[in-house]
C-alpha cells in the first residue's frame, strides 16, 4: 500500500496532547548557555555509536552465539488485585480503573501493548537510519488501533494499528519513507503481532481450603479482591441495563519517544512511563527490558487482568494467581546457515500457577472463558496490519 507523508511546518513539538518540555532555563545568557552544552549529547550523535555497535553485531558469526529463552512473570498481587510484571531486575505495574475494581495506580495492558508496539518500530527506525548514515534529531512515534473496516465477530481490542512517525531530520521524503519501510520489516515484534500466532497455556494448580483463617485484622488476600472486583462488575451490568452507552471521548494514542541516549520512553494512558533500552551488545546501556520482553509481559498482564475479571463473573475464590509467558529468541537469524531463522521470539508458550479452593473442572472453564475474550491473547491469535505516516516536527 501507497503510504503519503504528511510534511508538517511545525515549530514547535506537539501533537495529539503530547507536549515536549525544554530544560529548565537556570541560565539568563542564552550565549552562556550555548556553550555549556555544546557537548551535551545528542541522538544525532548517538545515531554514530550505535551503528559501530550494530556492525561490530553483524560482524559476529553465528557460532559465537545461541539462543535464550525470554521470560516474563506477572503476578496479581493479593487484596490490591493490580498485577507486577517483572522481566529481569525490570519491572512495573498494572491496574485498571474504578469502574473495573481497580485503583488506577499503574498502566492499562492494551494501551501499554500499543505503546510497546511503537518502541520496537523506534528503535528499528533508528537501527535503519544509523547503518543508513541518516542524521535524527528527535523521533516520536504515536500510534492508534483501528476497529474492522468490515464488521467481525472478534473480541473488541485495539488492533489494525496506524503509527505517526514524528522526526525532525535533514534527510529527504524519500529517504524517511525507506527507513520507515524497513523499520517494519525489521521489527521483531511488529513481525510477530502481524502473524497469527497460537500461545498454549497450561495449568499448575493447587487447591485450598475453602474455609480458610485470614491472620491479622485486614482481608489482605486476592479473594478479597476477586469479590470486590465482582461487585464493580455487577454495578457497571446494572448500569448499563438502564443507560445508553456513551461514546468515549477520543484520546491521544500512547507514544514511545526516544532519548539521546537511544533509550525510549513510552508513555500510556497519558500519565505512566515505562523505560525501554538495548544491551550493551545493541548498542543500548541496559537501563530498562526490551521492547521483545515487554511483548511477551503484556500477554501475560491482560491473561492475569481479565482472568481476575472473569473469576469476579463466575463469583470463584481464587487466592493467587501468577502468569509466566517465555518464548526462545535466536540472535542467529539472517546470519549464515540461519538465513530463515525468523526474527520473532518463538514457541511462546503461557503457564498460569493457580491456588483456589475451585476444582480443576471449574479453573479448566474459567481459563477457557479468559482466552475467548482476552484483548491480547487475541492480539497474538490473529493477524494485524500496520499502516504508517510521517509528520516532520522541529524541536524548541
Amino acid at each position: 500500500m501507497k503510504r503519503a507523508i504528511i510534511i508538517a511546518s511545525a515549530l514547535a513539538f506537539a501533537f495529539s496532547g503530547v507536549q515536549a518540555q525544554s530544560v529548565l532555563s537556570v541560565i539568563k545568557s542564552e550565549k552562556k548557555k550555548a556553550s555549556l552544552e555544546k557537548n551535551a549529547p545528542t541522538l544525532r550523535n548517538y545515531l554514530k555509536s550505535r551503528k559501530q555497535a550494530l556492525e561490530a553485531w553483524n560482524a559476529i558469526p553465528a557460532s559465537e552465539l545461541q539462543p535464550v529463552t525470554l521470560t516474563a512473570n506477572v503476578v496479581a498481587k493479593n487484596r490490591a488485585g493490580y498485577r507486577e510484571l517483572r522481566v529481569r531486575e525490570f519491572h512495573y505495574i498494572g491496574d485498571c480503573g474504578y469502574t473495573d475494581g481497580g485503583q488506577d495506580v499503574g498502566v492499562e495492558t492494551q494501551t501499554t501493548a500499543a505503546a510497546v508496539f511503537a518502541s520496537d518500530l523506534a528503535d528499528s527506525y533508528i537501527n535503519q537510519a544509523a547503518l543508513a548514515g541518516i542524521d535524527i534529531d528527535s523521533l516520536t512515534i504515536e500510534i492508534h488501533g483501528q476497529p474492522d473496516k468490515q464488521p467481525t465477530n472478534r473480541v473488541r481490542y485495539n488492533r489494525n494499528f496506524i503509527y505517526t512517525i514524528y522526526i525532525d531530520s535533514p534527510a529527504s521524503d524519500a529517504e524517511l519513507e525507506r527507513l520507515a519501510e524497513l523499520a517494519e520489516e525489521n521489527s521483531s515484534v511488529v513481525t510477530l503481532i502481524k502473524q497469527a500466532v497460537t500461545v498454549p497455556v497450561s495449568i499448575v494448580y493447587k487447591h485450598s481450603s475453602r474455609e480458610r483463617t485470614v491472620e491479622g485484622s485486614t482481608l489482605a488476600g486476592l479473594r478479597e479482591y476477586i469479590h470486590g472486583k465482582r461487585q464493580a462488575w455487577l454495578a457497571r451490568e446494572a448500569a448499563r441495563s438502564s443507560q445508553p452507552s456513551q461514546p468515549k471521548a477520543p484520546t491521544s494514542g500512547p507514544w514511545a519517544t526516544v532519548f539521546p541516549n537511544g533509550v525510549r520512553q513510552l508513555t500510556v494512558n497519558e500519565k505512566y512511563h515505562i523505560v525501554h533500552d538495548n544491551p550493551a551488545y545493541l548498542g543500548g546501556t541496559n537501563l530498562g527490558l526490551t521492547s521483545r520482553e515487554n511483548a511477551l509481559g503484556v500477554l501475560g498482564t491482560c491473561l492475569t487482568h481479565i482472568a481476575e475479571g472473569q473469576a469476579a463473573q463466575l463469583n470463584l475464590d481464587i487466592d493467587s494467581l501468577r502468569v509466566q509467558v517465555e518464548g526462545e529468541w535466536d540472535p542467529r537469524a539472517g546470519r549464515n546457515g540461519f538465513e530463515t531463522e525468523p526474527i520473532t521470539p518463538q514457541n511462546l508458550r503461557v503457564t498460569l500457577f493457580v491456588t483456589t479452593p475451585e476444582t480443576f473442572a471449574t479453573v479448566q472453564k474459567w481459563i477457557d472463558q479468559t482466552e475467548s475474550v482476552c484483548p491480547m491473547y487475541n492480539v497474538f491469535k490473529d493477524t494485524q496490519t500496520f499502516e504508517h505516516r510521517i509528520v516532520r516536527v522541529k524541536r524548541k
